[in-house]
């Protein structure tokens, strides 16, 4: 990771997966993988479908009853659900009484941030040659409203934590019966890492690092999880007989109650629905590295120098930054074919192209780099995957998604986000299954 990046994210979240690097990182990361396992999902998606099923009623109770189509902001729906999923999920803490204000909040971290890409060069060299206090200092008296902004949602978002983590070190040591009265039941990724911490010295996370893995999990979760969505909303809408086909599948495959964690990751066209939009629309469309060392990157397809001589490796000097085109490799028709920027889910319902098999793309997630891969890879990609289908799932059961005819543009930003003339929103309109049917 890039120098600026890792020391912002350590300023902003603490010491973290995503601000820690060597040694400290694989001892996090080997931590924290456990946590994430097909194991744990299967505990956790009883919490998915609760908080889903209530947004559900909610949405349906805010439509009038003979209504045939009602316009709605699809986006701050799924943020307030996304947010409610990692603070349940993820924290076993719930955020249903100031969702709007931590959402707000999240947001406005992300623009403050954006704007001070340029004095983020400096972190580096001030994390390398000055104490914590002297940098506190200079956040306080350095006169940069964006500074001072982050600052302060900083803080907000660090008590928040602490105070968090300290009622559930204080609900676990009272023992399992006060454990399963709480948020998650004790199901939930922090309660059992503090459980895991707890049980050894050799793993053990200090608390300092508890806490950055609660902010950045809690940061990282939720936009990604509601644009994806809104993003396979907005095609389904955009393709009704896809859409009725997908309804068909889970509406015939739930028959007799939420689906498992098997059985919903088996429906093949929720499969390739899930899988395309990721495809096309990649929730961060680039990232970046940084060369620890003199290498060699060799390439899949020779390119014809200015010589006229063609070059099959490109060298890579130490301090290096390379930008990873993620959107990019997901959508070249070199691997994907002519059609490679139309969304079409049924190309993930037969077998994909030979030079795809082939290409040995080093993503974590099915031929694809919408999660990267190695050892910086996304830990947590397979929550999303099961977050995102237990939302499209329950939602395209329960409603009819038609496009609004406000124009919608998606900007580009820590993550693409819906607008509608300058403001972030997703107008759909949304009807009753049981209305139109």
């Amino acid at each position: 990771m890039p120098e600026a990046f890792v020391a912002a994210n350590h300023l902003m979240f603490g010491p973290c997966l995503v601000s820690t690097s060597g040694a400290r990182h694989r001892r996090g990361r080997k931590i924290m993988n456990p946590v994430f396992s097909p194991a744990r999902l299967r505990e956790i998606l009883p919490i998915l479908y609760g908080i889903t099923h209530e947004m559900s009623a909610a949405l349906s109770a805010s439509l009038p009853q003979k209504a045939t189509g009602v316009e709605v902001d699809m986006l701050k729906i799924l943020g307030t659900t996304a947010l409610e999923f990692i603070g349940q999920a993820g924290l076993g803490h719930s955020f249903s009484a100031s969702q709007s204000g931590a959402l707000e909040g999240m947001k406005q971290l992300l623009f403050a941030a954006k704007r001070m890409m340029i004095p983020m060069q400096l972190l580096p060299f001030l994390l390398r040659t000055t104490t914590p206090s002297f940098r506190r200092w200079m956040i306080d008296y350095i006169p940069l409203p964006d500074l001072r902004l982050a600052r302060d949602l900083v803080d907000v978002m660090d008590n928040n934590s602490r105070r968090i983590l300290a009622k559930k070190r204080e609900t676990i040591s009272k023992g399992d019966i006060a454990v399963l009265e709480q948020i998650g039941q004790g199901k939930d990724i922090m309660s059992l890492l503090i459980r895991a911490s707890d049980k050894t010295t050799l793993e053990k996370l200090p608390e300092e690092e508890l806490l950055g893995q609660m902010n950045v999990i809690l940061f990282a979760g939720t936009d990604t999880t509601s644009t994806a969505v809104s993003r396979a909303l907005q095609e389904l809408a955009r393709h009704p007989e896809i859409q009725d086909r997908l309804r068909d599948e889970v509406t015939k495959a739930a028959v007799h109650g939420d689906l498992d964690y098997e059985a919903l990751c088996i429906l093949p066209l929720l499969e390739a629905v899930c899988r395309e939009t990721l495809r096309m629309y990649p929730p961060a469309i680039t990232s970046s590295r940084q060369a620890m060392k003199d290498t060699v990157l060799p390439l899949s397809t020779p390119m014809i120098g200015v010589n006229g001589m063609p070059i099959t490796e490109v060298s890579v000097p130490a301090g290096t930054i390379v930008h990873i085109g993620i959107k990019a490799a997901n959508t070249t028709r070199s691997l994907w074919g002519p059609d490679a920027l139309e969304w079409k889910p049924e190309r993930w319902l037969t077998p994909l192209p030979q030079a795809v098999m082939d290409a040995q793309i080093p993503g974590v997630y099915t031929k694809l780099m919408t999660f990267i891969g190695g050892p910086r890879g996304c830990i947590g990609f397979k929550f999303a995957e099961i977050s995102m289908k237990v939302l499209l799932a329950v939602l395209v059961r329960d409603f009819v998604f038609a496009l609004s005819e406000k124009e919608v543009v998606w900007k580009l930003g820590q993550v693409e986000a819906p607008t509608v003339d300058g403001t972030q929103m997703l107008p759909m309109i949304i009807s009753r299954v049981s209305s139109v049917e």
